[in-house]
């Protein structure tokens, strides 16, 4: 029963936003209250009217597989709905004070945490990262998983460690992989990194036409510390977010034309979207349609998997024929 109205308890959420509801609805300003979704089902770009809700998410994507319930989707209700509820906070503060807010450390943190998140949430980033859990569950280069086995297997158990784990069915490994995911994204090492950042929100004009957002709203260079390293990620039809490595960087992005900055914003967002684009209304219907998902952006965590593959690989069994 749920206390607060002695009913039936609410069903799990099954609708697991990689791009949330409360980020997008920034750009919800019509009398609708709902956004315009670009999308290319064809060869050609559509616009629609849709609500946050109803976009940026893919059912059961956090699901703990082969668990009933709310313990499936514990995921999505205790780890991202809490971190996004945090960032929400953190971003009405950037749209009320702006470069004036007070930063403490709740609040920063909430925001880096969920600029992580969004780094390595998006469908492809769980399947990489879930192959990629399963190929390290394999290592283990100097040996000290099988000598700790081989203390503790029972006689039915598999002679090694390597089939111990391998006979595992996939719906354990991925859930381990999920939870996995959730401790990566709460990694104090990154987040210190991206809270030691300068940030700064600039406000574009409103002449200039408004900033586009998409399914992949992150804009980076190949490193946090990489000269003039930034990230950068629209907050809003007429707000930009840019985390800069030091105050060289963001002199660098200051210096840009405000008008130019829009266009190379939007142009980066449209180029890596992969199924949605999102604006105010439909005025960018023929530039989104150019330059919609015409390069593929890459993945943070591309990057982690590779090195899974570099430590798995003489471990896998090799197939016959």
């Amino acid at each position: 029963m749920d206390r607060n109205t002695n009913g039936p308890p609410p069903n799990p959420p099954k609708k697991h936003h990689y791009i949330p509801a409360f980020y997008l609805a920034r750009w919800a300003t019509g009398a609708d209250k709902r956004l315009c979704q670009y999308s290319r089902p064809h060869k050609t770009v559509v616009a629609n009217r849709r609500h946050p809700e109803a976009t940026g998410f893919v059912e059961r994507l956090y699901e703990l597989e082969g668990l009933d319930g709310e313990l499936a989707q514990q995921v999505e209700s205790k780890f991202f709905s809490p971190v996004d509820g945090a960032a929400a906070d953190a971003l009405l503060l950037m749209e009320t004070e702006g470069n004036r807010a007070v930063w403490d450390r709740r609040r920063r943190s909430a925001w880096s945490r969920f600029l992580h998140s969004v780094l390595v949430r998006a469908p492809e980033d769980v399947e990489i990262f879930k192959v990629g859990w399963r190929r390290l569950m394999l290592t283990d280069n100097n040996g000290e998983w099988e000598a700790r086995y081989q203390e503790l297997k029972g006689p039915n158990d598999p002679p090694t460690y390597k089939e111990f784990m391998l006979s595992f069915p996939d719906d354990d490994h991925n859930r381990s992989a999920m939870r996995a995911l959730a401790g990566m994204i709460d990694n104090e090492n990154i987040g210190l990194k991206m809270n030691q950042m300068i940030w700064h929100i600039f406000d574009t004009p409103r002449g200039e036409y408004p900033l586009l957002t998409s399914d992949r709203p992150i804009i980076r260079t190949n490193g946090f510390h990489a000269q003039n390293g930034h990230l950068a990620m629209p907050i809003g039809p007429h707000k930009l977010f840019i985390a800069a490595k030091d105050q060289a960087a963001l002199r660098l992005m200051r210096s840009i034309a405000p008008g130019q900055m829009v266009r190379e914003v939007n142009r980066q967002i449209t180029d890596y979207a992969v199924k949605y684009v999102y604006g105010e209304d439909d005025r960018q219907l023929d530039f989104v349609q150019k330059h919609f998902a015409t390069k593929k952006q890459p993945r943070l965590m591309a990057s982690i998997a590779d090195k899974y593959e570099e430590m798995a690989d003489q471990l896998l069994p090799k197939k016959q024929g």
